[in-house]
């Protein structure tokens, strides 16, 4: 199991390929509101990758709760770029895609 640390570092650099792969042409504001999200819940995302690690809580689990996580989300910077409340889910639905793929790489 590597560190929360190395996880993080991994979930940022993640976050800005899933940016630039899935959403180019507002890349800087899809990485930057990503960023945003993630530094308002990255106590959480600590104690739960934690807790994935020790067998504590499932995918499912961890899925739950960081959806449960989206009002949180604000996505300032996409929506003055004038993304619609469906893209928005959408980015968000990737962006959780992005921190389970990177937390079952490295955590499990």
């Amino acid at each position: 199991m590597k560190t929360f640390v190395d996880f993080w570092i991994q979930l940022i650099t993640n976050v800005e390929t899933f940016a630039e792969d899935k959403w180019n042409e507002i890349k800087e504001e899809a990485v930057e509101d990503s960023k945003d999200f993630l530094t308002a819940v990255k106590d959480d995302v600590q104690r739960w990758i934690s807790l994935l690690s020790e067998g504590k809580l499932s995918s499912a689990d961890l899925l739950w709760l960081i959806k449960g996580k989206r009002d949180q989300a604000e996505f300032l910077l996409l929506t003055e770029k004038g993304l619609a409340k469906p893209d928005l889910d959408k980015f968000f639905e990737g962006l959780l895609e992005t921190i389970l793929s990177t937390a079952f790489k490295l955590i499990i």
